[in-house]
């Protein structure tokens, strides 16, 4: 019987199981007992930021071109005899796969029919089949993909922000790749980068739902363990030293857009974070923006009040172990005025200190949130990983948001939050331009990005 580990949170009332199969695949099991529903994510390592490594024993490191873990989930969803989705339609389960910075998930869902599912998702994860001409066929699926996020005003502010605030790190690049990129890409690239990070040490299973846990691992270990899948490899990541300054303050582009699109946040310049001081950050962070600018602040109503917002203004903090930043992003009529008042909000709420009373109001709102959200399958399911990828265990967030103190979320802040690491992204309506972006062009432009 293979062996279990097991961790618990009191306060959830919740516990997963872990072990590792013999061919070095970890299994993680959240016992969700009374549900219907039930999912399995099968996630790797891996992820668009992963453009540069090196195996070890090999003299030089591989290069590959952007987008290249994208594309390589994309094709593993492909049969030689049709796509996998219509193998998980016939079963009557949803199915879906993602990309990110950092990582490769493959997920299903369903209510029944789950184990002919599991042994499904599993079989055709650890099964490539990559030959030049379904390679070739893929490549334009992908280019319809990158020219809708090219025609998508959004997705460009939110990427025009990445490649302003970062001069090096591959986190500035698209993570579906471009379309130069993707033309680049060879059946021998894919199975060069499946070998590397697809091998089951380097990646976790997780099932959430009324499944035994024992069951699951038995079940996982008589799909896999029999498989050859040779001594894994040893690999170093390479990523380029990013320097502290940002790329440039600001970029714009026109699109057509009825109103402007803004973008704007603040480079973290303190990273290198994992396991708890990496949620600690992460949660203290997200407790203090509500409080600065979440929409019952004082900055979000008077922004609202003076009409430099609407109601699709957001903000959000993004922190891995090599990059990390704070954004806000609307739509706006006078996209540099509200990038003023909120980098003069942010200094006067950071130099009136924060208020303990408001604070202790919104550790508690945050962690009634975070209490609701265990009720979802599909929070646990897409969120569970994420975290574990860190070194990081979701369901012990809700004790780390009961000791975060105002001083350590203010010490972070007052950090994070200097005018020199801002940059701006916004989107003007075609055939206008901001009085800003006038006076930037005439000192050089975006175009010297590069």
């Amino acid at each position: 019987m293979l062996k279990m580990e097991l961790d618990k949170s009191e306060l959830l009332r919740e516990e997963v199981a872990y072990t590792r199969l013999d061919c070095g695949l970890e299994v993680a099991t959240l016992e969700k007992r009374g549900f219907a529903k039930k999912y399995a994510v099968l996630a790797t390592r891996y992820g668009s930021i992963d453009t540069k490594f090196r195996i070890a024993g090999a003299a030089d490191p591989v290069s590959t071109p952007e987008g290249m873990a994208h594309f390589l989930e994309h094709k593993l969803f492909e049969e030689e005899n049709g796509s996998i989705d219509d193998i998980f339609a016939d079963l009557g389960a949803y199915s879906n796969a993602f990309t990110n910075y950092t990582m490769t998930g493959y997920l299903f869902s369903c209510v029944d029919n789950f184990w002919p599912a599991f042994d499904t998702l599993l079989d055709f994860v650890m099964r490539p089949h990559f030959t030049d001409e379904n390679v070739e066929k893929e490549k334009g699926i992908i280019e319809q993909e990158i020219r809708m996020n090219e025609d998508s005003p959004d997705w460009q502010a939110a990427n025009g922000l990445l490649k302003a605030m970062y001069r090096l790190h591959p986190v500035r690049d698209e993570i579906a790749g471009t379309v130069d990129s993707v033309r680049r890409i060879t059946k021998e690239m894919l199975y060069e980068c499946y070998r590397t990070f697809y091998h089951p040490s380097n990646m976790t299973l997780l099932v959430v739902g009324d499944v035994s846990p024992v069951e699951v691992a038995d079940r996982a270990s008589a799909c896999l363990d029999s498989r050859d899948f040779g001594a894994a490899p040893e690999v170093e990541r390479i990523r380029p030293e990013e320097p502290r300054s940002i790329g440039v303050h600001r970029v714009e582009k026109s699109m057509a857009v009825s109103r402007p699109i803004v973008c704007f946040g603040y480079k973290d310049s303190n990273v290198g974070f994992l396991g708890q001081p990496l949620m600690r950050r992460i949660i203290g962070m997200e407790m203090l923006m509500h409080m600065l600018a979440g929409r019952s602040s004082a900055l979000y109503n008077a922004l609202y009040e003076e009409g430099l917002i609407d109601a699709s203004f957001d903000w959000d903090y993004d922190c891995e172990h090599g990059y990390g930043f704070a954004m806000f992003e609307g739509r706006s009529n006078n996209p540099d005025q509200l990038v003023e008042r909120v980098a003069e909000g942010i200094a006067s709420f950071l130099g009136a200190g924060l208020d303990p009373d408001e604070f202790e109001r919104t550790r508690r709102r945050a962690i009634g949130s975070m209490l609701r959200s265990f009720d979802s399958l599909e929070f646990i399911a897409y969120n569970f990983l994420t975290h574990h990828f860190r070194n990081m265990r979701l369901i012990e967030s809700v004790d780390a948001a009961k000791s975060i103190a105002p001083g350590e979320a203010e010490a972070v802040a007052q950090e994070l939050f200097d005018p020199d690491l801002l940059a701006v992204s916004v989107i003007m309506p075609d055939g206008t331009q901001s009085a800003a972006n006038a006076d930037y062009l005439g000192q050089g432009g975006p175009e010297q990005e590069e």
